[in-house]
């Protein structure tokens, strides 16, 4: 769990309740529920009263009041304080109350109450992720769904913009529709997260960031370019967009909040400058003006998303949980941090390679790897209270020299490395969809015991 939490028994729980009720004028416990994750929200209409309101969870027997969780209002958001409470002034109130704090579920609510209580769910992700084109297939939004009926998975990661820039019809705000980016399934992906959401399963944005050869051809100026004043293209043929551009970051923030209609949470990937040597924008900035770009990002996107309700996650290199420095890319971690919900380091062990963590093959021991860098991960971003680690993990075969074979007890091995690490649940990657479904049946039953 996250941020300060004040502890009461139950039975002061009640008390405290009543005493809510008996100076509060009207007071709602649990006020109408937000249709907003399942289709388009609610029209949002301002309330010339403040609202006050506490933020609680039940952790075994005792209440907890969550301490700096962000409560939303669809335009803007406050944050509650070390007592879980808060007040959302006259000004800026809404009918809409959106509360988002890591290690819990969003909850999304539409109230004209003058005070609120909100008893927020814990949150357990055991997540496998589905690529934009295999939504394509109907077979495997049904297959997705027996896992999550079956409850082997407790939430799912699913493309809505890919490397290319293409963005889901769900995603697509007006200057996607203008740069004809839109790029359809040919599926109801719109019933199948319905669903999903009825099924209780947490649901993750992907939104490929930067990587975005669809927006730098449209807008150049905003683009990473050569020396030549031409679009750069990387290595493997792809443009990027300029995270020092105000409208390359405003363009992936909006389309999170679009997103955010249909998902609990948006994860920004290749939130980061290209590796590529001679990339002129990388190379004549400074490493802290690097980093101040892409902090920059995050708390723009922190704020919007906060607002509508929806958390925030960014990945990363595995290797960003270790280095102190940018890397040349502009990710520092204690700079971003602050504005996260979750970290989610790529810490998959064929990405490192000989002398990391004192091993001459990384991938021959994948409990080391995972629990060294995603405590390290916990350890830098304690301070900040406030956001969780939560790690993709690999369950694909080793790609390096001896190209071992993953098997599920490398897969569990990881898992457990991630848990004693004080990692906060875990996301599997495997583009194949060859998933090792032996090792969420044994956290199934592990989990029933």
């Amino acid at each position: 769990m996250s941020g300060q939490r004040l502890r009461m028994p139950l039975f002061l729980f009640a008390v405290l309740l009543a005493s809510l009720a008996g100076g509060s004028g009207a007071l709602a416990k649990d006020a109408a529920p937000h249709q907003g994750l399942n289709n388009a929200p609610d029209a949002i209409v301002a309330i010339n009263k403040p609202l006050r309101g506490i933020v609680l969870a039940r952790e075994g027997s005792t209440v907890v009041r969550v301490g700096g969780a962000h409560i939303g209002t669809g335009l803007t958001s406050v944050r509650t304080d070390s007592a879980g409470r808060y007040l959302i002034p006259a000004e800026i109130r809404t009918d809409h109350l959106n509360v988002v704090s890591a290690g819990y579920e969003v909850e999304r609510r539409v109230t004209t109450a003058d005070y609120v209580v909100t008893f927020l769910k814990p949150l357990d992700v055991r997540a496998i992720y589905i690529p934009y084109d295999e939504l394509r297939r109907t077979e495997v939004m049904e297959w997705t769904l027996g896992l999550a009926r079956s409850n082997l998975i407790s939430a799912v990661v699913v493309d809505v913009k890919d490397e290319a820039g293409s963005v889901l019809p769900l995603a697509a705000t007006q200057q996607v529709i203008d740069m004809r980016a839109v790029r359809g399934t040919g599926t109801d992906v719109e019933g199948f997260l319905t669903e999903l959401g009825e099924l209780g399963v947490y649901r993750i944005a992907r939104v490929v960031t930067f990587l975005d050869g669809r927006f730098a051809r449209a807008f150049p100026a905003d683009a990473i370019l050569t020396a030549t004043g031409s679009v750069f293209v990387d290595s493997i043929g792809l443009a990027w967009s300029n995270p020092f551009s105000e409208a390359a970051r405003a363009h992936n923030v909006a389309i999170g909040v679009e997103a955010a209609k249909w998902f609990d949470e948006v994860q920004y990937d290749y939130v980061r400058l290209p590796t590529d040597p001679g990339v002129v924008v990388r190379n004549n900035a400074t490493p802290e003006a690097r980093s101040a770009a892409i902090t920059a990002f995050t708390r723009e996107a922190a704020s919007a998303l906060h607002a509508v309700g929806a958390a925030l996650s960014i990945d990363t290199f595995g290797q960003t949980t270790v280095i102190d420095h940018d890397g040349g890319i502009g990710q520092v971690l204690e700079d971003m941090a602050p504005h996260l919900d979750y970290y989610s380091p790529m810490v998959y062990p064929s990405t490192w390679t000989a002398g990391w963590f004192g091993l001459s093959y990384p991938p021959s021991n994948p409990f080391l790897v995972v629990k060294t860098s995603v405590g390290l991960a916990v350890q830098r971003v304690a301070p900040f209270e406030t956001v969780l680690v939560r790690p993709w993990l690999q369950d694909f075969h080793d790609y390096q020299s001896r190209k071992l074979y993953y098997s599920a007890s490398e897969v569990q091995a990881q898992i457990d490395a991630s848990a004693e690490a004080g990692g906060s649940g875990f996301m599997l990657w495997d583009p194949s969809l060859n998933y090792h479904l032996s090792v969420l049946e044994e956290l199934r039953t592990a989990s029933s015991r």
